[in-house]
């Protein structure tokens, strides 16, 4: 996968865990801060890991309360 993108955190199902594999760890930066903004839009919060050395996101998608 080249970058994280709108599509891929709406394709995640509410209340499961998606990995993202990404080429380098500043894709992993910017799949983040897309995620967090864009969590007001979809009404949902994103917990996120980060695996830099990886370069791999796990992202689990949780409703908004």
């Amino acid at each position: 996968m080249e970058k994280l993108t709108r599509k891929d955190l709406e394709n995640i199902g509410m209340g499961l865990t998606e990995t993202f594999n990404l080429p380098n760890a500043k894709a992993c930066d910017n799949g983040k801060a897309l995620a967090y903004q864009y969590q007001n839009q979809l009404g949902c919060k994103f917990s996120i890991q980060s695996d830099y050395a990886n370069s791999r996101l796990t992202i689990t998608k949780k409703p908004a309360c």
